[in-house]
This record gives C-alpha cells, sequence and structure tokens, in this order.
C-alpha cells in the first residue's frame, strides 16, 4: 500500500461479519495470499492450507476464504476440529511467530478482548479461560490474518455499517445459546445492531472482535458520511440466505469534507510541438500510473504557426510536484502551470457481476443520491472477449444485463 494508507476502511455488516469473510473482503481488496501463507508457516500450524476462490452468494460475486487441514475445511464452531488452547498458549504462538510488531500486537489484543469477554460470561479468571471455537486453528488464522491486513492496508480511520447479528440459536461448545451468543453480545455493547430479520448466527466472536478492536466510529447508514470510495472488497459467507447475498463489504474511501460536495485536485498544462504522438500516449500512461486522476491532449496552434499539443494532468494537489517533475522529463517540455481548483465529483463504485463469460468489473456513478448510470469495465470486456475469442460488444451487453 501507499506511505500513509486510505483515509478510510468502512465495514458493511449488512450480512453481519466473521472472521473468514474478513479475509474474504480483503483478499478481494488486493491483499496477496502469500502474506497469509506466510503468516500460517510463522505461527507453527503443521498440516493447515488456504483455499482462496471467487464464487457467488445469490447474485452477488465475491472472494471466499477457508482455512483446511488435509484437504477438508477446518470445523470450528462446535465442530470437532476445535481446539483447547488458553489465551497464554495463543499469545505466546503470536509473539514467537517473528511476524511485524504491529500485526502481533493487533492480535494479541484481538485474543485478549475476547478472552476478557470469554473470563467474564463464564464467571472465571482470565487465566483459566480455555478457548473452544476461537482456540481453533482457522479462528487463530483469521484474527492474526484480520491483524496482518490492517496492516497492510493502514487506513487512517475505521468506520463501520449498523452490524446485523441474527436471530434464534446457535450451537456452540458451551451448548446451544441465544444469538448473539453472551460473549459476542459482549463485545458488541456500546454498537449499533440489529437482528436483520435473518433466523441464525451472523455475527460470530471473532468478527465481533475484530470490530470491537478496529473500528473507530459506527454510522447507521452511508449517507451519514460522505465519502468518496476508491475500492471495493466482497468476503463471502459459508452458506446461502434466502433474501439477500452472504457477503461482508469492505471499501477503501476517501472523506469528503462534511457540508460540502467539492474536493480540490491540481490542474498542471504544458505545451509540446516536438514530441510524436506516440510520445504524447506514453507521457500520458506513465501520468496514469504515477497516480494522476486523468490526462488528456489538446491540439493547439504554438509560436511562429507551428502545431502542437497542450497536455493537461488532473492531480490529488500532494501529487502534483512528483507528477509536474515527471511530465517535464516525459514530454521535454521546459516548463508547465499549476492551478488548483474545486471539483464537484460523482459517488463512484465498483462492483463485480458474473455473465456467461466470466466475471467483469461494472463502474456506477451517482450524485446527490440520484444514479449517472453504469459501465462494463474495459480492460475487463477486452479481456474476456479475447480470451473467449467473441464479440467485445456480447460481453459488454451481457456485463449491463447483470449488471441491471
Amino acid at each position: 500500500m501507499a506511505a500513509g494508507g486510505p483515509d478510510l476502511l468502512h465495514v458493511d455488516c449488512a450480512s453481519g461479519i466473521s472472521g473468514d469473510m474478513f479475509l474474504g473482503a480483503c483478499l478481494d481488496l488486493g491483499l496477496p495470499v502469500a502474506l497469509l501463507e506466510e503468516m500460517v508457516e510463522r505461527l507453527a500450524l503443521p498440516g493447515i492450507e488456504l483455499r482462496v476462490r471467487r464464487a457467488k452468494r445469490g447474485s452477488l460475486a465475491g472472494m471466499r476464504f477457508s482455512v483446511l487441514r488435509r484437504g477438508r475445511p477446518v470445523e470450528g464452531r462446535g465442530g470437532a476440529d476445535a481446539s483447547h488452547r488458553n489465551l497464554s498458549t495463543i499469545l505466546r504462538m503470536i509473539e514467537r511467530s517473528g511476524l511485524g510488531a504491529g500485526t502481533r500486537e493487533r492480535a494479541s489484543a484481538l485474543f485478549s478482548c475476547l478472552g476478557e469477554a470469554e473470563a467474564t460470561v463464564h464467571g472465571v479468571g482470565l487465566d483459566d479461560v480455555h478457548f473452544h471455537e476461537v482456540g481453533a486453528d482457522d479462528s487463530i488464522v483469521d484474527l492474526v490474518g484480520a491483524a496482518l491486513a490492517l496492516e497492510h492496508f493502514a487506513p487512517a480511520r475505521v468506520s463501520c455499517s449498523t452490524v446485523v447479528v441474527g436471530s434464534g440459536t446457535v450451537k456452540t461448545r458451551h451448548g446451544v445459546m441465544p444469538v448473539p451468543a453472551p460473549a459476542t453480545a459482549l463485545l458488541l455493547q456500546g454498537m449499533p445492531i440489529r437482528s436483520g430479520g435473518v433466523e441464525g448466527e451472523m455475527t460470530t466472536p471473532t468478527g465481533a472482535a475484530i470490530l470491537r478492536e478496529f473500528v473507530d466510529s459506527f454510522e447507521p447508514s452511508a449517507a451519514d458520511s460522505p465519502r468518496r470510495i476508491e475500492d471495493t472488497g466482497v468476503g463471502l459467507g459459508s452458506r446461502e440466505l434466502a433474501d439477500r447475498p452472504n457477503a461482508l463489504r469492505l471499501q477503501l474511501a476517501t472523506r469528503v469534507t462534511a457540508g460540502s460536495p467539492w474536493s480540490r485536485v491540481a490542474v498542471l498544462e504544458c505545451q509540446v510541438d516536438d514530441a510524436t504522438g506516440e510520445a504524447i500516449g506514453y507521457a500520458a500512461e506513465t501520468m496514469l500510473g504515477a497516480g494522476a486522476l486523468d490526462v488528456f491532449a489538446t491540439p493547439v496552434q504554438m509560436k511562429k504557426s507551428r502545431p502542437g499539443v497542450a497536455v493537461t494532468v488532473i492531480c490529488r494537489p500532494e501529487r502534483a510536484s512528483d507528477l509536474a517533475e515527471r511530465l517535464l522529463l516525459e514530454t521535454g517540455s521546459l516548463g508547465c502551470r499549476r492551478t488548483v481548483v474545486d471539483r464537484l465529483e460523482a459517488e463512484r463504485s465498483v462492483v463485480p457481476v458474473m455473465t456467461p463469460f466470466g466475471e467483469v468489473r461494472i463502474k456506477t456513478a451517482a450524485v446527490g443520491g440520484r444514479s449517472l448510470g453504469a459501465a462494463p469495465e474495459y480492460e475487463d470486456v477486452r479481456r474476456i472477449a479475447r480470451e473467449r475469442e467473441v464479440p467485445f460488444r456480447a460481453v459488454y451487453r451481457a456485463a449491463l444485463r447483470a449488471a441491471d
């Protein structure tokens, strides 16, 4: 990730949250699976392997993350695979892992808050708490992986929607418990929750611990916190739900100043009369790859009636100096102008959809809550059209139908 990380990581818990859903969404956002595989080796969990695959829950595509032992899923929640590790054992595993200091600190905090909740619920001392479900290998991977993911993305803040917890009962090693289970309910104290009209456990103890330790603020709805979405990741749960996709959505976002729909951008301009069209095109690609928001070229008439090109780069003000230098190096211009202006931006998001040809990302935009339309991602459509040897417009139309 870029130094400093994004302004905001937003957690959308419309279908609850669990550790595996959180990691699935992080992987969909770009967390390298190799980091998790190295983490498993460092934790010395023999026989454990990770499975990451794209799948669907309902009509929504996302990433399904699961932990396997000898090729079969580890059953931590009330299953035969649940291990009986106490808190001090798990903390020693984390400390001896050799993982980064920030990851070890966050992971230890996750298990400590879980231990305190379990001790309170069962009326025992912290040293006497024996983790069952959350002491299993899959839960250790989920929670230490969540700590590693947060270190990787390094958001300035983490926000969260109202948490759907489900209803009814859940079977645990301590017997049948009401939803949310006692330790989960304790971890969720002070957070906005609702049942969501769903039968069964939607928020697990590991999911509740992630929220307790990571989230800075809770929001009843996205409209209450203006932000510009930069990227979205979807993590899928293990079961299908009748009325909604069983999915957790994470959004990397930039905060928009409350009360103002405008944001500040820098406009860089230079004029060139001795560069080929290929050189201008390469310069534009370089600018976009270095973080420019947009680059375009306009034919102009320069001194002594020479035809030339005006190159315009739009970027965030903090990127202006670096991009201005790159602009001069790539075009050969002897100088460029910078203007800082206000820009009204549409609210944007990217949502993957499944078509008969494969998955295509759909870009959507809205302003003031009113849709401006949706369009398939060109690179996805082009790649699939070439791989499948089908017309571009066939893939494009299929993506639009799937989006509708």
